[in-house]
């Protein structure tokens, strides 16, 4: 348990409020060593059985956030505990790590050895992420210039585990006998915030949880029927019996200032985002450009199983494109243009309506200067996934010519596979809390703008006409950014 109580009733507290959940990723999760593993640059957080787990202090750190975005300091201090020099208070929330489900939705409970570890290897889902040890799931990112090409030393990349993974957490809330249940079912409503994102990236597509199911108990411990009750409940989280099926209470006011959209995206022609190792198309001969494919776990049919693969859409490549094209229109509105005397370096920098939005790291700058730390972005941007039997799949040949004879030249005849049609739904959230600037707000209606009216390309060969769409943005983020809503409002 993620607790300083490390579990255990706290002094006038004799009421345990228990809940165990089960939550899914939606997008694909890379929480991380903080280390690399000599060929990659980041290697996942595993157990001691070797499979990607959740930490504690990874769901707890979310949880505290998000209870302090919307209750402040004090209400965060009072339940999850503080430290201020040598005064503090412990933790009343203890949250355990999240453990891997099988294809049956079981974790797996302790360390297994003997013919219990046989299940790491039979199950599918177990076998498949053991075996992503040595060859994981990983995604290319690299930084660009004002001129849109890679910066230098800005190529990396990060391991990921693919999305519809499933988690078995448990929460334990001590409280006392006269309080009502309003703190805890507060808690538990946090786990269906569209903040709720653990791990690295969770700006660029990854991280974002879902709650599937959830039980709880009441434990009054000055009751020797509850104190029973909980001495027969067994630690392994596969263990749900006395437990009660619960719902959360949505409580919209305290998301208020979340908007979420979709945004739906249809290709005007070809389109290729990224560059993969598997042809999508299954072709003996596969070309050598090919679209990045991933697959993702389906729970449909009662059991979970990795899908076919499909064509993976990245955040990151829609992050970046909106962050340039924001950077533009952040410059033309507050007329802000290039001196003769600028340097490379002076173009790099990012606007401020830029930061606000998607956030800065501080490379190579020391933590003991102000200037040295970085700072998050307010948008949220989820990983987008077609299938590939929605579209069409073509062979484009390419070669270069020799400037010199107008002939092809040597060896650069190479083939690249476009995919044509299909849909893409891009679900987007942002907290308007962190966003205030009129600026950003407007240089974003207008980067989306671009998106939607074909003016801006996604992914790879965009200057040979790829990569151009056409679409719409819906949902409560859309009308905030409406322009003539926000002038309806001024005037109201």
């Amino acid at each position: 348990m993620t607790s300083t109580t490390g579990g255990f009733e706290m002094a006038g507290e004799s009421v345990l409020l228990l809940a165990r959940v089960k939550l899914e990723a939606v997008t694909p999760l890379s929480i991380s060593t903080g280390q690399p593993d000599n060929v990659f640059d980041t290697a996942l957080v595993r157990d001691a059985n070797g499979l990607p787990a959740i930490p504690g202090t990874a769901l707890a750190g979310v949880l505290r956030h998000l209870w302090l975005g919307r209750h402040g300091e004090a209400s965060a201090d009072a339940l999850f505990g503080h430290q201020t020099g040598s005064e503090g208070a412990p933790s009343r929330v203890a949250v355990s790590w999240g453990h891997l489900c099988d294809s049956q939705g079981r974790v797996a409970d302790g360390l297994l050895l003997g013919d219990a570890a046989k299940r790491l290897t039979s199950d599918p889902l177990f076998a498949t992420a053991l075996a992503q040890v040595d060859a994981p799931v990983f995604r290319n990112r690299v930084r660009l210039t004002h001129r849109g090409a890679a910066a230098d030393t800005g190529k990396f990349d990060r391991a990921v585990l693919p999305a519809g993974n499933r988690f078995i957490v448990e929460l334990r809330l001590w409280s006392g006998a006269g309080h009502d249940d309003t703190e805890f079912d507060r808690l538990l409503s946090l786990l269906a915030h569209p903040g709720l994102r653990v791990g690295g990236a969770t700006r660029a597509g990854l991280g974002r949880l879902k709650t599937v199911d959830i039980a709880i108990a009441r434990l009054d411990m000055e009751q020797a029927a509850d104190r029973a009750r909980l001495k027969n409940l067994s630690r392994d989280l596969n263990d749900w019996r006395g437990l009660a099926a619960y719902t959360p209470t949505p409580r919209p006011a305290e998301q208020a200032d979340w908007l979420r959209g979709t945004l739906r995206l249809e290709p005007r022609g070809a389109w290729r985002i990224g560059q993969g190792d598997a042809p999508p198309s299954g072709a003996e001969k596969p070309a050598d450009l090919l679209p990045v494919v991933e697959s993702r776990i389906d729970w449909a049919a009662g059991a979970g199983g990795y899908t076919p693969a499909m064509l993976l859409v990245p955040a990151s490549s829609i992050k970046g494109a909106l962050a340039h094209r924001m950077a533009f229109h952040a410059r033309r509105l507050s007329d802000t243009w290039r001196a003769a005397a600028e340097t490379a370096h002076d173009l790099d920098e990012k606007p401020g309506a830029v930061v606000d939005l998607f956030g800065e790291a501080k490379n190579g700058a020391s933590a003991d200067d102000d200037e040295g730390f970085g700072k998050a972005g307010c948008l949220y941007i989820d990983d987008a996934f077609v299938s590939v039997s929605e579209v069409k799949l073509a062979q484009l040949m390419h070669n270069a010519i020799d400037r010199f004879t107008g002939g092809v030249r040597d060896r650069v005849l190479y083939d690249e596979e476009v995919v044509l049609g299909g849909v893409i739904e891009i679900e987007l959230a942002l907290d308007t809390q962190r966003l205030r600037s009129a600026d950003t707000r407007a240089a974003l209606h207008l980067a989306i703008r671009d998106l939607c009216e074909g003016r801006l390309a996604l992914g790879s060969r965009s200057t040979t006409g790829n990569g151009f769409f056409c679409g719409r943005l819906s949902g409560p983020l859309q009308a905030w950014l409406d322009p003539s809503a926000q002038l309806q409002g001024e005037a109201a």
